[in-house]
């Protein structure tokens, strides 16, 4: 059994996502963010990044949400959540999840904590406003790829979708958000149908009636 380390509307969402999508067993970990508990030293010693989350299977400690989504997309590989080796989709899915890991999320991450990124508290408001603009030209591609197909891969969902939907939720905070783009507002609210994605969202408190016009 697959063991989740996780805390509500983190990383950790789109693992969990696919693993209420998948046939694979696994149980929930709470990892208390509240009172540092990802900085604990229990927790050090299976993540030193002390971040969330973590996937423990067997032996194998894994960390860092996009290794975490593609190893469980290949153990339950009927699931269809990632191309199979050898299919043209396949490198279309990596380019897509780096991109959202490396890209969007990395981006966001900056306007989430610009206080992070300088040493001078005056120019917070400036990162924050740069940034917002720089998740809208990133937002913008990613509803123009949306443009004529349900998924980023076509008809199929597939993990990078889950990841999207992931970040999408979190990107609700900005100026100008998801649901203020066509395609994306679609995007969403297909997703935050499916039944695995409202039993877990049930789990971690997150509310979806923002898609269900």
């Amino acid at each position: 059994m697959l063991q989740l380390y996780y805390y509500p509307y983190n990383a950790s969402l789109a693992p969990h996502l696919l693993l209420a999508e998948t046939s694979v067993d696994y149980s929930l970990r709470l990892v208390d963010r509240d009172t540092n508990a990802q900085k604990s030293k229990e927790y050090l010693k299976l993540n030193p990044s002390g971040r969330i989350p973590i996937l423990v299977h067997n032996e194998l400690v894994l960390f860092e949400s996009p290794a975490i989504c593609i190893y469980i997309c290949e153990l339950d590989a009927k699931s269809l959540l990632i191309p199979p080796t050898g299919h043209p989709s396949r490198p279309l899915f990596f380019q897509w999840l780096a991109y959202l890991n490396n890209t969007l999320q990395a981006e966001f991450m900056v306007w989430r904590y610009p206080e992070t990124h300088t040493t001078d508290i005056s120019g917070i408001e400036g990162i924050k406003a740069s940034q917002g603009q720089r998740l809208v030209e990133i937002l913008t591609l990613l509803d123009k790829e949306l443009r004529t197909k349900p998924f980023l891969l076509g008809n199929n969902i597939c993990a990078a979708d889950h990841f999207l939907f992931m970040l999408a939720l979190w990107c609700e905070k900005l100026p100008q958000p998801p649901t203020s783009f066509h395609n994306l507002q679609r995007f969403m609210r297909d997703i935050s149908r499916r039944e695995a994605v409202r039993e877990v969202c049930k789990i971690e408190g997150i509310d979806l009636d923002l898609y269900s016009g």
